[in-house]
């Protein structure tokens, strides 16, 4: 039994996840210190130029935070249920989780905790819904969401006005659903154990990657030989969903390899201690980032300050839970969601 298996097991916590969720948080940071810098006074012109963030980055790595979210929801439900009451926990934790995310948005404006806490309520609302329903939802909502995108992009970005008022109602529709549609999705394959079906049958894991995988190589190559903006921003959208795939069927082979489970280990505790991370990153972003600028030009305070960043939570995170069963922002969460103190020190 390797580490990360032994150490999930002492926790009752499944480690693919931690180690999804911790990958999610580099992409994050990535595509957040960009609003940051601006955020901080710095003009756009003077950044660099974040194409190849928004192909390979952007929208992908908060859709599997967001998937992960679901799926956590539905192991909390279903752990809840045998507390013998799912409800008032769930609710609870949403309330918490919202009060976070609301004194988050006072510091910066890009939070998506508070949205989290919200959209989590609507997903206990569906919970019950039969999972092939869901998955019918959830797949109508991927489509129409891609079409209307496509549809409106010469209103959004091409000077055209008096949008026709079934896009613009659509369009408000797919933007208030974003976050949903991967809650619903990463709720319902937890609650089909679809993780441990994938392990069962690595030969439609492999398969699933080399499709997926080849979709997502060919539309990012695409996107970035194709000059004109359109056609662009159309391959954009299309190629979410199959690229945020990629990256967590491939991240699930290499955890069952030796190497790559070695590779991967520090991960686990870094998306353990997640919110504690993703708010640390808001720190970083609003308090330090500002003192770096005049000293520094935009792009090394972009990347190295990404680099360091990542570097000092990892560590930090591993250093932590050698000592912590939780994350600081984890353990008050739990706290008040359990309406009890719990043990923080091992």
């Amino acid at each position: 039994m390797n580490l990360m298996k032994e150490n999930s097991l002492n926790q009752n916590r499944i480690y693919e996840l931690d180690i999804l969720r911790g990958f999610a948080l580099i992409g994050i940071f990535l595509v957040n210190i960009f609003n940051f810098i601006q955020t901080a006074g710095v003009d756009v012109k003077l950044l660099p130029d974040g194409n190849w963030i928004d192909i390979i980055f952007t929208g992908k790595f908060y859709a599997i935070f967001s998937l992960l979210f679901g799926a956590g929801a539905a192991i909390f439900l279903s752990r809840a249920k045998e507390k013998g009451k799912p409800s008032i926990l769930f609710i609870r934790r949403m309330v918490v989780l919202a009060v976070i995310g609301y004194l988050h948005s006072l510091v910066w404006g890009g939070d998506v905790l508070l949205s989290y806490a919200l959209i989590g309520l609507v997903l206990f609302a569906l919970h019950k819904v039969p999972a092939k329903a869901l998955f019918t939802i959830t797949f109508s909502l991927h489509i129409i969401g891609i079409l209307v995108n496509v549809s409106t992009y010469d209103w959004l970005y091409g000077g055209k006005t008096n949008m026709p008022p079934i896009l613009d109602f659509l369009l408000l529709i797919t933007t208030l659903t974003s976050f949903l549609v991967y809650f619903i999705e990463g709720f319902t394959l937890m609650n089909i154990d679809a993780l441990a079906k994938l392990k069962m049958r690595p030969k439609m894991h492999k398969w699933l990657l080399i499709t997926l995988g080849s979709i997502s190589v060919i539309t990012v190559i695409a996107q970035f030989m194709i000059t004109n903006h359109k056609p662009a921003h159309i391959l954009l959208i299309i190629s979410q969903l199959p690229l945020m795939l990629t990256y967590i069927l491939l991240l699930l082979l290499l955890v069952k390899k030796k190497r790559g489970s070695y590779i991967l280990y520090p991960l686990q505790a870094y998306g353990r201690m997640a919110m504690s991370n993703y708010l640390g990153q808001t720190v970083v972003g609003i308090f330090i980032l500002p003192m770096l600028i005049g000293y520094f030009s935009p792009s090394l305070i972009i990347y190295g300050l990404c680099i360091i960043t990542w570097i000092a939570q990892i560590i930090i995170s591993n250093v932590w839970l050698k000592y912590f069963y939780y994350g600081p922002v984890e353990w008050v969460w739990r706290c008040f969601t359990y309406w009890r103190l719990v043990p923080l020190r091992k």
